[in-house]
């Protein structure tokens, strides 16, 4: 069976089947985009055509070749895949020797080569460095795909080494119809909302449907009124948060900061607040006594992302995140 067809990126994929028809196909991809638009699926779709013994005219593979049966079964001696070991962590130099010292053989089947790194933007710097290297002298027939949402993460000698490809959201009526076939059990409320929260990212919409997040950012929020209005004591909004750190360290700190950042729309743009569904909530919070804290604990949000990345200790982070957030309504509540 062949990978599915991400239908957005179907120019992108004209394109490259064009350089690769005229054998002009490049030795690495940066490939780019927002998180959640299949960018993975996309580079699959292309490893797949590339090692494929018939692929299509359209230069899909066939799906039914004894390549693409090893591919399918994750066991083609050409596909390579570097990753971290664990989800969070960063990609090490060892693991891009290992990749080297294989891709310094010849190919078992005599055609290409694919490999796929990602997060590209998490290769500590000696593994940027040793992959360097490999993109300077690339070997003959081999494709190194770097695939980040992040790329001025990445060193910018890695960066002009590569061919850029940027990979777009699609407009949002092919977003929702693409996410209400993906996820048919919710309603088209509940989709748009999830499309709305993903910035339009189809995969990652379909991804906070599938694992209920919906249900968890309505807790999260929950938690922040109660503080604000002196209902919820801020160390138990802070463990309710913490809860919701351990299923993702980065996504309950983004709504965190939407819901501080959307305060503040209110007094300029109340058509442009991210979380309209929950307009009438965030109107009947008590107003704070300055803005100029509520951009301090923007600040201070955007900081805490970066620390999810560290061994902080997860529970006073948001002790004083919510701490902080409580302290804002303290003067309007007495």
């Amino acid at each position: 069976m062949t990978l599915p067809v991400i239908q957005w990126h179907a120019t992108a994929w004209q394109q490259l089947q064009a350089g690769r028809r005229q054998q002009r196909l490049p030795h690495a991809l940066l490939l780019s985009g927002a998180a959640g638009i299949g960018k993975v699926e996309f580079a699959d779709q292309l490893a797949a055509s590339l090692l494929c013994e018939q692929p299509r005219d359209d230069g899909h593979a066939c799906g039914t070749c004894h390549a693409c049966q090893r591919i399918a079964a994750q066991t083609h001696p050409d596909r390579f895949r570097l990753a971290p070991e664990e989800p969070g962590k960063a990609i090490k130099v060892d693991a891009v020797r290992q990749l080297i010292q294989h891709l310094s053989l010849t190919g078992h089947y005599g055609g290409y080569r694919v490999v796929t790194v990602e997060p590209a933007e998490v290769m500590n710097s000696n593994a940027a460095n040793a992959i360097l290297k490999t993109l300077e002298e690339p070997p003959a027939n081999t494709l190194l795909i770097l695939i980040t949402s992040y790329p001025a993460r990445l060193p910018a000698t890695i960066r002009s080494r590569c061919q850029p490809l940027h990979l777009h959201s699609p407009d949002p009526q092919t977003a929702l119809a693409w996410l209400q076939q993906e996820a048919p059990d919710n309603t088209q409320q509940e989709a748009e909302l999830a499309l709305r929260l993903a910035a339009g990212a189809p995969r990652l919409a379909a991804h906070y449907l599938h694992e209920d997040w919906l249900a968890v950012r309505q807790e999260l929020i929950e938690a922040l009124i109660g503080c604000a209005r002196g209902n919820t004591d801020p160390l138990a909004a802070a463990a309710t948060a913490q809860q919701a750190l351990k299923l993702d360290r980065q996504l309950p700190i983004q709504w965190m900061y939407h819901w501080v950042a959307d305060l503040i729309r209110l007094a300029y743009d109340e058509n442009n607040i991210k979380n309209n569904d929950m307009r009438g909530e965030l109107q009947a919070l008590p107003t704070p006594v300055e803005y100029s804290a509520l951009h301090h604990l923007l600040d201070k949000l955007q900081q805490a992302r970066r620390l999810t990345e560290t061994t902080i200790n997860p529970q006073l982070l948001w002790e004083d995140l919510m701490i902080e957030w409580s302290g804002l309504f303290n003067a309007r509540r007495g």
